[in-house]
């Protein structure tokens, strides 16, 4: 969704942030989120709500359904997809939203999931609105002409993929390489997770602990881009580095946790008074 199709926003204040849980919510200390945001925007209101699907009326449901399943990303080289959804998939969403399956294993187009949860929240102007979840996101590269995962889709809402921490980045490259000549000579599951203890602290995996900070980190990127339409920055050790290696997801979300000199100021500026800026 474009922030033209929300309605104008120049001069106007934020007043709110409301961060949507994920649908099977197993991540520990997720209540942590909220005061780690006020303590960044202490003038703003910050509300964790339910998942997505405990917002759906039972009316909407089979149609919510519907457009998740047809939003399942199946060939990663084409940036648009239609297909007619198989009565599984739809069964398969609908229990997800009633919180009767778990959500998982399966790749969505982020821009297609930004429009669906923006149809069920009508997001706001004044309140950022940032969508926790289970699902793997992609969104399509003009770059190289096929999909990617990725951690978070800016948009209105912003998506925040939480299996998409551990996928999307890529990990450091002598594990992919002992990765692959260890399967090649037909190592099974034990070995791969030796060679994971082997990398240790490189790279995040199912579980850690350490997940939460990049989660708020994200978080914090998603209300960036709400104010500004500018989440990002070049320098790897800021928490608004856009990162595509785990390394460097974990340099600038667990060890460095904190702003570079340019955002440090832009935060100090917007913290009494966070005006949108587009």
């Amino acid at each position: 969704m474009s922030p033209t199709s929300t309605s104008r926003a120049r001069s106007k204040e934020l007043l709110a942030v409301e961060v949507f849980l994920p649908e099977n919510q197993e991540i520990k200390n997720l209540r942590s989120i909220k005061p780690f945001v006020s303590s960044l925007f202490p003038t703003v209101k910050v509300e964790l709500r339910p998942s997505i699907g405990e917002l759906i009326e039972d009316e909407q449901m089979e149609a919510v359904a519907s457009s998740l399943a047809s939003a399942r990303m199946k060939d990663p080289t084409r940036s648009e997809q239609a297909f007619e959804p198989m009565y599984g998939e739809l069964d398969y969403e609908r229990r997800v939203l009633e919180g009767e399956a778990r959500a998982g294993g399966i790749l969505y187009d982020g821009r297609i999931l930004e429009d669906i949860f923006s149809k069920i929240l009508k997001p706001k102007v004044d309140r950022a609105s940032i969508v926790l979840t289970d699902r793997l996101v992609s969104t399509f590269s003009r770059d190289d002409l096929r999909h990617h995962l990725r951690t978070i889709v800016c948009g209105f809402p912003s998506i925040i993929s939480l299996p998409g921490i551990i996928e999307a980045p890529a990990r450091p490259r002598g594990y992919y390489l002992i990765k692959q000549k260890m399967e090649l000579q037909g190592a099974g599951e034990l070995q791969i997770e030796q060679l994971k203890s082997s990398f240790k602290g490189r790279f995040l995996d199912y579980g850690d602990p350490r997940t939460i900070d990049v989660i708020k980190g994200l978080v914090f990127q998603a209300v960036m881009f709400h104010l500004t339409l500018e989440p990002f920055c070049e320098k790897r050790d800021c928490r608004l580095f856009n990162a595509h290696w785990q390394e460097d997801l974990i340099r600038s979300q667990i060890t460095s946790a904190k702003l570079c000199k340019d955002h440090t100021r832009q935060l100090k500026a917007l913290c009494s008074r966070p005006s949108i800026e587009w």
